[in-house]
């Protein structure tokens, strides 16, 4: 079954290809962010705010990119619309995310983490084990994501794929939404309305 062409083939395609991209990018991030949070949860601890947020705006996201496929391959012209304004409220959801998360990640230097002299080692190490011996089985402590995400290189290169995919995410959801709207135009300029006939 061919893609839809809205009068303009080309950016149709790639409206397409750009939504397979945010599905793609989604289903990591929600991967990830379960995982994360899963051995989080398993340890007695709350899990960050960040990771809650990030899981539950990306879930939501699916299910609507999941959706919109559908509408936009039976040619919803005024559907269009519709889904460039819920794309452009997403991209500012991802954008929340991608600061939100990206703020206590930005300083952390991955490679760093367990190359350093042993004494910084030890005493990383020792913070952490007492940070988590402090919140253990406490209900609503917190222990922040830039904690967790330094405690391994694992940790770290998991959280910096969940930032990285967000930041990508914002880049996609602008490009959907701007084309939404062209396709439209362009589909109505390819196919005029028929001309009434007055007797």
């Amino acid at each position: 079954m061919p893609v839809p062409s809205y009068g303009a083939a080309p950016l149709s395609k790639t409206f397409f290809l750009v939504r397979v991209l945010q599905v793609i990018s989604m289903i990591c991030i929600v991967g990830m962010t379960a995982n994360f949070i899963s051995l989080i949860v398993s340890s007695g601890i709350e899990p960050p705010k960040e990771f809650v947020g990030t899981l539950s705006v990306t879930c939501i996201a699916t299910l609507y990119c999941l959706v919109s496929i559908a509408f936009y391959w039976s040619e919803a012209n005024m559907g269009l619309f519709v889904m460039s304004g819920v794309d452009s409220l997403l991209l500012i959801a991802f954008i929340v995310v991608a600061v939100t998360v990206g703020k206590p990640l930005s300083f952390l230097n991955c490679a760093f983490i367990g190359n350093a002299s042993k004494s910084v080692d030890e005493a990383s190490a020792y913070a952490f084990a007492e940070s988590v011996a402090q919140n253990l089985n406490v209900v609503g402590s917190k222990l922040g994501l830039g904690s967790w995400a330094g405690a391994t290189k694992t940790n770290c290169y998991e959280t910096k794929a969940i930032w990285g995919f967000s930041i990508a995410l914002c880049i996609l959801f602008t490009t959907s939404s701007i084309l939404l709207p062209t396709l439209f135009y362009k589909n109505k300029k390819a196919n005029p309305a028929p001309k009434s006939i007055d007797v």
